[in-house]
């Protein structure tokens, strides 16, 4: 089919076109408002700002396809390959994206928000920039599990996003704007999130071993039971987190802020505590075998039944601590 009888037959009213042959066809900026063309082969075509909106692109193969500018609000793309495909500056709000293959896309600047990407395959994808507000990237009964290891999400805003159960392992995420998202049991070790806000985050069970937290803001995080050993967390604000069963085992924590925190049956051995603050936060049965504690701020701490015996507290304050016998430090 060329793109002329494409054309005219739409403008007669006429909207399904399944399985259509259109690879590299020439749509810029054409008006195709919810046709359907769901199993078409549209590989290499340029669509660049066409009008797409409500438009049935299941299992449609866009693979190297032309998208930059494109209005894609509310299409549906379940089970399509957009790999390698260019959508700079999309948009492509409420979109339903489950199952995608977005493997090494181009997503810069691109709109997504409250997008479905359940399932999606993001890996290698640029997303700097992109907004995924509200965007479902949440893992559901292993069934629906977004892959975006490896992505670039750089300066992206997913504030309030789902992104339970996530794979975002070795993610670049830094200057992102992930307040007040889901991230529950999500995997970001290795991933870069320096300097990204993670105020308010919900972060239970997530794993970030050997992550780059450096300039993160964190302020009232849930972090039960998450994984944090061998992070880079230095300097980082944590004051008033919750963060019990958390382990921190050779963490880079030195001048972090963990004051008022509650840590308790915190796993903090060698980890690098150097100058930390952590005035009146419970740390009952926490563990710090061989953490450095060098002048350490435990004022008022609460530390009984902490293991102390081979930590480092050279130069540490203990003023009003409770240390682990239960006793009080003059």
């Amino acid at each position: 089919m060329n793109v002329n009888e494409l054309l005219e037959r739409y403008k007669a009213g006429e909207i399904k076109f399944s399985g259509a042959s259109l690879s590299g066809v020439n749509l810029f900026g054409a008006d195709l408002i919810g046709i359907v063309l769901n199993g078409a082969d549209l590989h290499s075509a340029n669509l660049i700002f066409a009008y797409l909106s409500r438009a049935n692109l299941r299992k449609a193969n866009l693979m190297g396809t032309r998208l930059s500018g494109a209005n894609l609000n509310q299409a549906f793309f379940n089970g399509a390959n957009l790999s390698s495909a260019d959508l700079h500056g999309a948009s492509l709000q409420g979109a339903d994206l489950r199952s995608t293959n977005l493997t090494l896309a181009k997503l810069l600047d691109a709109n997504l928000i409250d997008a479905d990407l359940r399932g999606a395959n993001l890996s290698g994808a640029d997303l700097t920039g992109a907004c995924l507000r509200g965007a479902n990237l949440r893992e559901e009964s292993r069934v629906y599990i977004a892959n975006l290891r490896g992505a670039i999400l750089r300066k992206a805003d997913l504030r309030g996003a789902n992104l339970m159960g996530a794979d975002l392992s070795k993610v670049n995420l830094s200057g992102a704007n992930l307040r007040e998202a889901n991230l529950r049991n999500a995997d970001l070790q290795g991933a870069d999130l320096s300097e990204a806000n993670l105020g308010s985050a919900f972060l239970t069970e997530v794993n970030l071993m050997g992550a780059n937290l450096r300039g993160a803001i964190l302020t009232n995080v849930k972090l039960e039971r998450a994984n944090l050993s061998e992070a880079e967390l230095t300097d980082v604000n944590l004051q008033g987190a919750i963060m019990p069963d958390t382990k921190f085992g050779k963490a880079q924590l030195s001048g972090a802020n963990l004051s008022f925190c509650r840590l308790n049956r915190a796993d903090f051995s060698r980890a690098d505590l150097r100058e930390v603050n952590l005035t009146e936060s419970e740390l009952v049965d926490g563990y710090l075998a061989r953490a450095n504690l060098t002048k350490a701020n435990l004022s008022k701490a609460n530390l009984t039944r902490a293991e102390l015996s081979s930590a480092n507290l050279m130069g540490a304050n203990l003023q009003g601590a409770t240390l682990p016998d239960g006793r009080i430090q003059d």
